[in-house]
């Protein structure tokens, strides 16, 4: 599981800021995003046991 993009909020940003560089995050990792499937916790344990 490789992540491809991360959005970094900046605790000092105002709303504005904040929403501001969320849409050109969106703009930018539509893609990246998607109908991905993120696991739950049983599917992680489940996973981590076959594999790690």
């Amino acid at each position: 599981m490789n992540m491809k993009s991360v959005m970094i909020f900046d605790p000092n940003d105002t709303d504005e800021q904040t929403n501001a560089k969320f849409a050109k995050w969106w703009q930018d990792n539509k893609s990246a995003v998607g109908d991905r499937n993120v696991p739950n916790a049983q599917e992680t344990q489940e996973y981590l046991r076959r594999y790690a």
